[in-house]
């Protein structure tokens, strides 16, 4: 306490004025921190620097302005691809090291780079936003076509810097009908996973082609852009609950999820994940409250659609067409058709692309029929990493991360997370918190699988003699080796 103050016992002989309001009390606290700050460093500036009188002339910066211009846009696209933070710093330090640039650090967030060059004579920081939009499968396909030139061929930074302008400003090669029908494909897919009746088909389509036409309106307008979750779900439950025996049989709740997939966050969720058990604490923190945030937007939209059609609600019928085993195993080929076409995957990829989602597929069946669907979504995850590395290993295959973000969504973590929300918000059902909980283990699991996986497509192999050594000491393993010398 400032000492000039009078103590708070003390008696005061002026008119005490009202309390200032909070907002007021933080801004004078912020106020006077700034005050404070301001004044530490003017003195911390004052104090002269001890340079010596030979001291050399300033020389060029240690790495080029065109190599950091390079980095710094490849860094946000790797962010746009689906890539986890560590991931994408990865492949910058790989990338700078072979233009020799030891002196330069990237620290990574789901919004923005920071570089950092350092040498003897001192620091700089510089930054770039990363306000990409996700990039398409055809992007992806050209960006890591592009990391691998340059790590085999090294151009000139500013010739690549080029290069990536031309990948990000490429228009979709895919016509509009094309993806409106890709979009249908997609949820009806989806829909045969999930709930495999023949009397919800009409459901898929229509809402999958409603859903796809208000995406190409927001992609054209920014106004209903930041609004999109909320207009879609509304959009879907006017849908769904209007028309139920038209649309769903009679059992509208079914058309929800696969009708909003595509807006699902589920990979922003597990990424989070991923990040949080890496270590990356900022970036898993703000990937996780992003997906939850697009949760509840999506959910809010699901109430007012229930608001705007009243109190009636639609009971489940006692009769569902159910399909056979073969609805699910369709699915999954309808899901790639349409993410490939959706999503514009690069020619000649919907067999490898295929491959990685039936590969995801029938691990994660295999898991639910033992253990539950904990560990079927753990097995998932940990099957799609090792696949789609095992497809890039094939001459017309493409990159991985186009092979593995199909089976990464198909996954949907976040379609139970949003049918519990739902659940919250518009009924106060006491199992959509259960639903929530389940959720969040599911995310885990698959964020589990894919460290997992990930761990057994890049790892090598482990060497007995390290292992011996560690456990045993270093000279039980040298009088090893000599006592197996002729």
């Amino acid at each position: 306490m400032n000492p000039t103050e009078p103590e708070p016992h003390q008696p005061q002989h002026r008119m005490v004025p009202a309390p200032r309001p909070m907002s007021g009390r933080l801004y004078g606290a912020t106020r006077r921190a700034a005050g404070s700050m301001d004044r530490w460093l003017r003195r911390v500036s004052a104090v002269p620097l001890d340079l010596p009188e030979d001291a050399p002339e300033p020389q060029e910066p240690p790495v080029s302005a065109d190599l950091l211009d390079l980095l710094r846009h490849m860094g946000v696209a790797l962010i746009a691809s689906g890539e986890t933070t560590n991931q994408v710093q990865r492949i910058l330090d790989d990338l700078a090291r072979r233009y020799d640039a030891d002196e330069v650090h990237f620290f990574v967030l789901p919004t923005g780079i920071f570089v950092r060059v350092h040498d003897s004579r001192g620091s700089a920081v510089d930054l770039l936003e990363a306000n990409v939009d996700t990039l398409r499968l055809d992007q992806i396909a050209a960006l890591y076509k592009l990391i691998d030139e340059i790590k085999h061929t090294v151009p000139a930074p500013a010739k690549a810097t080029l290069a990536l302008a031309v990948i990000l400003d490429s228009p979709p090669p895919t016509a509009v009908w094309l993806m409106l029908l890709g979009n249908v494909v997609l949820t009806t897919g989806l829909g045969l996973m999930l709930n495999p009746t023949a009397d919800a088909l009409p459901g898929y389509i229509v809402i999958g082609l409603v859903v796809q036409l208000l995406i190409l309106l927001a992609d054209r307008m920014p106004l209903i852009s930041l609004g999109l979750p909320v207009l879609a779900g509304g959009t879907v439950t006017l849908l769904a609950f209007g028309f139920p025996h038209a649309l769903g049989g009679g059992n509208p709740q079914q058309l929800l999820v696969p009708g909003v997939s595509t807006l699902l966050p589920g990979a922003t969720l597990t990424n989070g994940s991923i990040e949080l058990a890496t270590g990356s604490m900022v970036a898993g923190a703000s990937r996780t409250i992003y997906g939850l945030n697009k949760l509840f937007l999506l959910a809010f939209g699901v109430l007012i659609g229930l608001q705007l059609l009243g109190s009636q609600r639609v009971g489940t019928p006692e009769h569902l067409h159910q399909l056979g085993w073969w609805a699910p195993v369709l699915g999954v080929l309808l899901i790639g058709l349409g993410h490939s076409w959706r999503a514009s995957a690069p020619p000649k990829s919907l067999l490898w692309l295929l491959v990685v989602l039936y590969a995801a597929f029938a691990a994660q069946r295999l898991g639910v029929q033992i253990g539950g669907g904990l560990l079927g979504s753990f097995l998932g995850g940990m099957v799609a990493v090792p696949a789609a590395y095992l497809v890039q290993r094939n001459r017309n295959a493409p990159p991985t991360q186009v092979t593995f973000l199909p089976a990464f969504w198909m996954l949907v973590p976040g379609g139970i997370g949003f049918a519990g929300v739902s659940q919250l918000v518009a009924e106060s059902d006491a199992n959509g918190l259960h639903v929530l909980v389940t959720t969040t283990l599911t995310v885990l699991a698959i964020a589990l699988g894919v460290l997992v996986g990930s761990g057994l497509a890049t790892k090598r192999p482990p060497q007995i003699t390290p292992m011996v050594e560690q456990f045993l000491g270093p000279d039980t393993g040298r009088h090893s080796a000599d006592r197996r010398r002729p």
